[in-house]
């Protein structure tokens, strides 16, 4: 009723950095958060539609005027055409906790991921107020997999470095080097505690399982082959991904996830 409607497009749009938040977007957001206050305004819990503005405004660095020079609406669109596109989807996680008040966190969240999935955005809101980067279903059933092995109380460390990559690879802008660090280390850790070589490295472990044909010889070639990545590319002291696209963090994210899952169920 309020919120548009992506299905009904003629044609696909244009390609396009899927980490942005264009204009006209930010104005399908502004029509998004006042339509809904606006429908709901005689229900007993409501979001004034001024106090909205207000929010709008503060959370993105401006001063709100007492009287905007035309209406809200107007104004709050005007604000948010003025702001880096990472602070269109901190606005979005700071209206969350109204509409909540409100009730009306539903339909929030509904009519953001319309307008995200419209624009081709990296990433979706979730039911809990967050957004996550979109992945296919298999590439997140497999992340979900991952955190699910890891809870055995052994695994503590390799948890925390896998939590700390997946929020790095959600944030928007994604911190690649971060992703990739995070990730590599989680496999490492559970490599460590899985084989009880504490002091030992990835490629440590791996030349053991070489030696004591613990894996098939190209699965192990694979993992060796994630070692030579990451000794490469995002090892210690490396502050930058000089030689990775954002589809290589992806393949890389979603690999480590792999080799996490593949260590902690073997015997």
């Amino acid at each position: 009723m309020y919120i548009r409607d992506f299905g009904n497009r003629e044609r696909p749009p244009a390609p396009r950095n899927l980490e942005d938040a264009p204009l006209e977007m930010r104005q399908e957001l502004i029509d998004l958060f006042f339509t809904i206050a606006e429908h709901h305004q005689q229900d007993p819990i409501h979001l004034n539609t001024y106090l909205l503005y207000q929010i709008i405004s503060q959370s993105l660095g401006f001063r709100p005027a007492a009287e905007p020079h035309r209406d809200v609406r107007y104004s709050a669109g005007r604000i948010i055409e003025r702001v880096e596109w990472p602070r269109v989807y901190d606005l979005i996680s700071r209206l969350w906790t109204e509409y909540v008040r409100a009730n009306l966190e539903d339909d929030l969240r509904e009519g953001i991921n319309r307008v995200l999935a419209g624009y081709g955005s990296a990433w979706e809101f979730r039911q809990d107020g967050t957004l996550r980067r979109v992945l296919p279903l298999v590439g997140q059933q497999q992340v979900e997999a991952a955190f699910a092995e890891l809870q055995d109380a052994r695994y503590a460390a390799a948890l925390v470095l896998l939590e700390a990559a997946t929020q790095a690879y959600n944030d928007h802008p994604r911190r690649e080097r971060d992703v990739c660090a995070n990730a590599f280390d989680a496999v490492e850790s559970l490599a460590k505690i899985k084989y009880g070589m504490p002091a030992a490295t990835l490629g440590d472990v791996l030349r053991h399982l070489r030696a004591t044909a613990g894996f098939n010889p190209q699965i192990l070639g694979t993992l060796e082959a994630v070692n030579t990545l990451r000794n490469r590319n995002f090892g210690h002291g490396m502050v930058a991904l000089p030689n990775l696209t954002a589809a290589e963090v992806d393949f890389t994210y979603v690999t480590c996830v792999g080799a996490v899952i593949l260590l902690a169920r073997t015997p």
